[in-house]
């Protein structure tokens, strides 16, 4: 109890403007599908498309700014030079909504995600880093009936505890927000009360730099790195099996948004999993459940398609919503939130068990990288079936790709327990040139 009130304490002044943040970024990227959809005149096969590969691009600039912040710049200027973009990506935006020229505000949309995107990135490689330093600090009583490894993984928890009351508090205030308060707010409103938000909270975050700690770039040039992770392609006949569960990540940004279309608007907000400090064998079950649970989503998601498309087809006036309300969709994004708390928190432990601390710089780009690869394979999917993606939410066949995703999800899952328990994934240290197992 005392470590947690000094990581409460020490972080005050930081962690209150990175809530501010937070909220305000999560604010932005809730809207910013639907904010598209009204903008530009495109099917939802396109549109799909266009997120899919919006999320893509995000996800490929974190991997480049994750290598600037580590060894080039460091976190707290990473953070200083990305968070303007955004300011400037939504003062685009803004001004954009104010023109009455459709072809000129279009044209003003394309400049503005593109710096969008680079500030979003920005924020999700180090905000949460940045927060997690300033919990590293913390005295840890030493056990000595525990083993080395027990200590450091019982003090990692600590730290990630810490740091996940804020983050993940900041997301709960953020997601709160943006059914409530911005749902009966216009575009116009919308974008101007992001821009101010986050401009504030820019201002409230330089004034208290003298409260930060600021860990210095290694200096590690990138053919050093590129070097040194030769030794990870071991890892990859595993690692590729979390593609179909990026495929359902992905599709809870994109399509579970759209199937909100003509049914009834009610609160709803996404359930959080929490973490709990477990053992190494024990990791690789936790995050088998999670593909399970992230097969339910989905599952979930189709049994909802079917019947939304079956009240359609029975009440066809387009200007009516249908009777169905918007808490149907509730169970698949609440057990989205227990996959995502299972799989992308255990995806970070199982790199971290097989991976020598020389190569933890990888983590991050390893696992983003499955992202990307999940982003771009759901924009392929709008062009390898094109039937299943109609010019209208109406004319979709939706149930038939989140089936897809629901068997691609169970499919996986026993082969995945195979080749966990068949074959040894540890990544071997190398010194003097020579392979050390860990």
């Amino acid at each position: 109890m005392a470590n947690f009130k000094h990581c409460i304490s020490s972080s005050w002044k930081w962690a209150s403007n990175y809530i501010r943040f937070s909220k305000a970024a999560i604010f932005i990227s809730a809207f910013l599908i639907s904010y598209i959809e009204s903008r530009e005149n495109l099917s939802i096969g396109g549109l799909i498309a266009y997120v899919a590969a919006m999320d893509g691009i995000q996800q490929f600039l974190a991997i480049l700014i994750h290598h600037l912040a580590t060894d080039r710049l460091g976190d707290f200027r990473v953070i200083i030079l990305t968070l303007p973009c955004l300011i400037f990506g939504l003062l685009i935006l803004w001004l954009s909504s104010l023109l009455r020229s459709q072809q000129t505000s279009n044209q003003m949309l394309y400049i503005a995600l593109p710096v969008i995107l680079v500030g979003l990135a920005g924020m999700q490689v180090s905000l949460g880093v940045f927060l997690r330093q300033h919990f590293e600090e913390v005295t840890i009583v030493v056990d000595e009936t525990k083993s080395k490894r027990e200590q450091e993984e019982e003090y990692q928890d600590i730290v990630d505890g810490c740091a996940s009351l804020w983050s993940n508090g900041a997301g709960f205030l953020g997601k709160f927000i943006c059914w409530t308060f911005a749902s009966s707010l216009s575009w116009k409103q919308t974008i101007m009360v992001s821009f101010i938000e986050v401009a504030a909270a820019y201002a409230l975050f330089i004034c208290g730099k003298r409260f930060y700690l600021r860990i210095p770039p290694t200096g590690r040039a990138a053919v050093s790195r590129l070097k040194e992770a030769r030794g990870l392609v071991k890892l990859i006949p595993l690692w590729l099996l979390f593609i179909p569960y990026c495929l359902v990540e992905v599709a809870g940004f994109s399509i579970f948004i759209l199937q909100i279309s003509m049914l009834t608007k009610y609160l709803i907000r996404k359930l959080w999993s929490s973490e709990e400090a477990m053992q190494r064998g024990a990791r690789y079950w936790r995050m088998g459940v999670g593909m399970a649970v992230g097969f339910g989503s989905s599952l979930s998601a189709w049994l909802v398609e079917r019947r939304r498309s079956d009240l359609i087809k029975k009440n066809p006036n387009d200007k009516e919503d249908i009777p169905m309300t918007i808490l149907w969709l509730a169970p698949q994004f609440g057990l989205l939130g227990i996959a995502n708390g299972l799989v992308l928190k255990g995806l970070t432990d199982f790199f971290d068990d097989r991976v020598p601390q020389s190569k933890q710089y990888f983590e991050m780009l390893f696992n983003l990288s499955l992202m990307v690869i999940g982003a771009f394979l759901n924009g392929l999917a709008v062009l390898l079936a094109p039937d299943w993606f109609g010019d209208t939410i109406d004319k979709c066949q939706l149930d038939k790709y989140l089936l897809m995703l629901a068997i691609l999800n169970v499919a996986v899952l026993p082969l995945y327990i195979f080749l966990s328990l068949r074959f040894n994934w540890n990544v071997p240290d190398e010194v003097d040139g020579r392979d050390i197992e860990i």
